[in-house]
């Protein structure tokens, strides 16, 4: 009797776990975060939105982006071939399954790092445009074009590198442009599933088909910084990004990540804030999102499926597209394969989708 008691007691004193930390309720669960409204650039909530952290591969994004710079002043086109060096099949962490030799279009290497979050199909967009290095050099002189001060990198990919960091304000700055000067780019952002060879890999950001309105924009892990996500969405005609990074867990990641967006459009902000420090000195919290209903902006994400740029087809991914082969590592080089012929390639799809979505790759989860 002695002994129940005194347990009672224990359990009493200990009291129920909780995800956020009682001290600060109305923190979410990460290292730092930070949302605004995109239409007007109102700041709707920040929690140590100047933590320099990994970006892990929301590096990518900024790939995507000079890509489409490139595009767009005409000195590329996503129709161009690309052929694929022994470096950018040796590179580790979450890959599209880029092989030795092959030859893949510029829009191929784009899906594979939106969905399958490629790290070799990174490294083969910056050796096609002038090696690693030189295009690394791009990314830091883009970033600085665009405010992101407190934002180095050091790979096209964000595989793990010395020096390489990053702010949610600074990621919010990004993606900003980004989805500012090519909307467009959410036809790969938003796909969830590609396929390359035959595999067929699911996109890394779950919040897709899970959230409401949620059409991007990318994930991203390396062990430095935990979970990381740059997400987006759009209920009725308003627009919100979050970044959010830090997170313990994918689902630590995703539930903290929903839990702001939801409350950014319900207007839940303000009560989460006035539990907390509130926001920066320079960060006045924001007024709730007002929501415009319109039939054209009721969708669900589960229904979003991106017209092809070539061929204005529905899907994106039906005939090459971005596999995933995900080695579970921070990085390095990939472990020695046995290569699939031609003719079993067909036998093997099937299995190789079924366990896609169970393995996990360093910088794209």
């Amino acid at each position: 009797m002695r002994r129940v008691l005194f347990l009672a007691i224990i359990l009493c004193l200990i009291g129920p776990k909780t995800a956020l930390p009682a001290k600060h309720p109305g923190k979410l669960a990460v290292k730092a975060a930070m949302v605004t409204e995109y239409g007007s650039g109102r700041i709707l909530y920040t929690q140590d939105p100047d933590k320099r952290i990994a970006p892990a591969s929301i590096t990518k994004v900024m790939t995507m982006y000079l890509v489409f710079d490139l595009v767009s002043s005409g000195k590329a086109s996503f129709a161009d071939k690309v052929k694929v060096s022994r470096r950018a099949d040796a590179t580790g962490g979450s890959t599209m399954n880029l092989r030795t030799g092959e030859v893949v279009t510029l829009d191929e290497l784009m899906r594979g790092m939106a969905v399958a979050s490629g790290n070799d199909a990174a490294v083969a967009v910056a050796e096609h445009f002038g090696g690693v290095p030189a295009w690394v050099e791009r990314m830091n002189r883009k970033a600085q074009e665009l405010g992101m001060t407190a934002t180095t990198f050091k790979t096209p990919n964000g595989l793990p590198a010395p020096g390489q960091l990053t702010t949610a304000r600074d990621l919010m700055k990004l993606a900003t442009s980004y989805l500012r000067h090519y909307p467009q780019a959410l036809r790969y952002h938003s796909a969830t599933e590609v396929s390359h060879l035959g595999a067929v890999h699911g996109n890394t950001n779950r919040l897709l088909g899970t959230v409401d309105g949620v059409d991007g924009l990318k994930t991203g892990y390396v062990g430095s910084s935990g979970y990381n996500i740059i997400a987006t969405a759009k209920r009725g005609d308003t627009r919100v990004i979050a970044v959010v990074l830090g997170g313990r867990s994918k689902q630590v990641r995703n539930r903290e990540t929903e839990r702001i967006l939801n409350a950014s459009y319900s207007g839940a902000v303000s009560t989460m804030l006035a539990a907390t420090d509130g926001p920066g000195q320079d960060d006045e919290p924001a007024a709730p999102v007002k929501i415009k209903r319109s039939r054209a902006g009721r969708h669900h994400a589960k229904a979003l499926r991106v017209a092809d740029s070539d061929h204005g087809r529905a899907k994106i991914g039906a005939k090459r597209g971005a596999s995933a082969r995900l080695d579970g590592h921070d990085g390095g080089v990939k472990k020695t394969r046995h290569k699939v012929s031609a003719e079993k390639s067909a036998k093997t799809a099937s299995h190789a989708k079924s366990k896609s979505h169970k393995r996990t790759g360093a910088s794209g989860r």
